[in-house]
């Protein structure tokens, strides 16, 4: 497998622009309406527009009839594009099939987990092992590389969109069985690995095999998570047929599909090497803590090691998908966007140009509303945050966070934890990952969120939330990280199971149980409004824990604090290793917020790991660092001003400003801080 290193040289900034599609509110076949593309074109270059999507929803306006390719309006649009400085992220347009070919190829429409088939409509509602689907999508893949493969607008490819659909029909069931015979090599090895003879389920023949249907087998733990592995792996076939196909015509132009939220069917480390560069769709609910944003940003930076990754989407205003959509309040699409970029992002994209007409989208906001003016609030703050990004040019392009501090995030782990049978309904790994996640971005500390089967040495502290479903490889490379000088820390439920689903034998926290210096006896799931609390030995702190506890027995640990009642009281709720030249820390409890930030940020500080600022609660500080200039991202995440105390004087590459000992940030502000000695 080979991608395409990602071409920042041909970058013309900060990538800014939206999903741009005329054809769903133009008369396309006429071009009855095409003078509002000129009028585009004037717009967006007040508005500082860069880069445009196009095409992805435009199978049935691109192939209107089984093998008849209409591409006189993708020729006309290209062009136009880039007689007006535009650069195109040309998708291939398959992720909604026209309803011919749905039509023409029945079986290609999903079965539900019900067992009822699925009629056409919406979108992604294609079986993902159907030969005729992959078949016509790369047709229409490769015609377009054909076609567009040197045309000078081209920026890059975009694969399909917002991958995931699922599907439970004969074809996936056939195709799962092979998928399983890959994986065990034979039918006594998956009998074993699925502990099949609990309940009599042992199979006598591959064809025994069925999906997990709701209304059949779910009942064992391996064939659910080896499904999800499957529906995942298919996915990601698609994907690839056409990748493969534009690799071959233009192997010069980056390949990539965007990821949407945390899709769980999708375990995207696993799709990770097969991108040249990640993006993904950002749409944060109001309300929602920064943390958690700043949570799901680093895990798409970390699905590459690092490397910078795009927004491809986000609402400028509203969505109206939700059962509420406010609008974003002045100053809130600005702070969201350098947000992004202070995580990694290489480009600031919306969804989309112009507000549909009509159909399931019509309410969701634009850059330019129905009213089609310039002169709304929203096409005027898009405006001046394109201005704002054009002055920065390329400075901040390809420049890294410089995180010392790493968090693991397992799909399989995810679910491992989640999918029945389960211990407790109140336990969510996204939830545990997320807390831990946000109790070091309090602090100000940069966390990557990176794979199990990721290098770990580079990093002074590990934090592995909930770690249920450990690899005896991955467990062998935590040892190595903490032998050599690293620091653990991991919490309740984890090395629980292995990489089939089976139990690790011996007591959990099972092949971390030497590293750790600890063996767990039993667990105990609180029920809801339940409590113990935790006891720093040797201090007056504590604070409470819920949820979870256990019964641990020290082999070679020490307990930094115990649980103050029920049975376990006196016993180790956080616990302690020097094993080699790092330690290795495990919590026993879910603690309460204030406590765990406290806790993982006493560990941090042992651990070496100092914060680039230190700022009031709810301002945010992290470092972007190029070879050559070291950015320190400011962002207000209050709607009232705040005050940051600078430790040397620093100039905002945004406004100009130089400040001395402390930084004055408007309610929403932001500000990128170099020193005053950077050009």
């Amino acid at each position: 497998m080979t991608t395409t290193a990602w071409p920042m040289s041909r970058f013309p900034g900060i990538l800014f622009g939206a999903d741009y599609n005329p054809e769903q509110w133009t008369a396309i076949m006429g071009y009855a309406d095409e003078a509002i593309w000129q009028e585009d074109m004037r717009l967006m270059r007040k508005a500082g527009v860069n880069t445009a999507t196009v095409g992805v929803f435009s199978w049935a306006e691109l192939e209107p009839a089984d093998g008849q390719f209409r591409f006189d309006w993708l020729d006309r649009l290209l062009d136009l594009l880039h007689a007006n400085g535009i650069r195109a992220c040309l998708a291939t347009a398959t992720a909604a099939q026209p309803a011919w070919l749905s039509q023409a190829y029945p079986d290609l429409l999903p079965i539900n987990a019900h067992g009822l088939r699925q009629r056409h409509g919406n979108r992604m509602n294609f079986c993902p092992t159907s030969p005729d689907f992959r078949r016509h999508a790369a047709r229409l893949a490769g015609a377009l590389a054909e076609r567009y493969g040197s045309h000078p607008a081209l920026l890059i490819w975009h694969i399909s969109n917002e991958y995931g659909p699922s599907c439970y029909c004969d074809r996936c069931a056939a195709a799962f069985r092979a998928w399983l015979q890959e994986r065990y090599g034979s039918l006594a090895a998956l009998n074993a690995a699925w502990v099949t003879p609990f309940w009599g389920h042992t199979f006598s023949d591959w064809s025994q095999i069925e999906p997990p249907l709701q209304i059949g087998e779910r009942s064992m733990q391996g064939l659910v998570i080896d499904y999800a592995h499957f529906m995942s792996d298919m996915n990601l076939a698609c994907y690839q047929v056409e990748a493969a196909i534009l690799r071959r015509i233009t192997p010069d132009i980056p390949i990539m599909t965007n990821f949407h939220g945390l899709v769980k069917g999708l375990d995207y480390a696993t799709w990770a090497p097969h991108l040249d560069i990640v993006a993904w769709d950002s749409y944060p609910p109001k309300g929602e803590p920064p943390a958690h944003v700043a949570f799901r940003h680093s895990i798409m930076r970390g699905l590459k090691g690092g490397q910078p990754w795009m927004l491809l989407e986000q609402t400028p205003s509203q969505v109206q998908w939700r059962s509420h959509n406010p609008l974003k309040r002045p100053g809130e699409m600005r702070l969201q966007s350098y947000q992004a970029m202070a995580h990694g992002a290489d480009s600031i994209m919306f969804f989309q140009w112009r507000q549909s007409r009509g159909a399931s989208e019509m309410h969701h906001g634009a850059i330019l509303s129905h009213a089609g003016s310039d002169r709304t609030r929203v096409f005027q703050e898009v405006a001046a945050l394109g201005a704002e990004l054009s002055s920065l040019g390329t400075r901040t392009l390809g420049s890294r966070i410089p995180a010392e501090a790493a968090l693991l995030f397992s799909w399989p782990s995810w679910w491992a934890v989640e999918y029945e049978p389960r211990l407790s309904n109140t336990i969510s790994y996204m939830a545990e990952t997320t807390r831990a996640f946000a109790a070091l971005w309090e602090q100000n500390i940069a966390v990557d969120v990176i794979s199990p089967d990721m290098p770990l040495d580079t990093y002074k502290l590990v934090v592995a939330p909930l770690l249920h479903m450990l690899t005896d490889s991955q467990a062998a490379a935590i040892e190595r990280y903490v032998e050599q000088g690293g620091t653990l820390i991991t919490t309740f439920f984890s090395g629980i199971v292995g990489r089939d689903g089976r139990a690790h034998l011996g007591g959990s926290p099972g092949p971390l149980r030497r590293t750790l210096g600890i063996w767990v006896e039993e667990v105990d799931p609180l029920l809801p409004g339940e409590h113990n609390h935790v006891l720093w030995k040797g201090s007056d702190l504590s604070g409470a824990c819920d949820q979870w506890c256990e019964v641990v027995h020290l082999e070679g640990a020490q307990a930094l604090a115990t649980f103050g009642s029920d049975f376990y009281a006196g016993q180790p709720a956080i616990t302690e290793h020097r094993f080699g030249n790092g330690r290795a820390y495990y919590i026993a409890t879910r603690l309460e917020a204030p406590l765990l930030e406290y806790t993982l940020g006493t560990i941090a500080a042992r651990a070496g790991i100092t914060a680039p600022l230190t700022t009031p609660a709810g301002v945010e500080a992290i470092v972007r660092q190029s070879t050559a200039e070291r950015f320190i991202f400011v962002l207000n995440h209050h709607a009232e001003p705040q005050t940051v105390a600078l430790p040397a004087p620093m100039r905002d590459l945004l406004s100009g400003t130089i400040s001395r000992g402390e930084l004055q940030l408007a309610g929403r502000g932001v500000a990128i801080l170099v020193g005053i000695d950077d050009k």
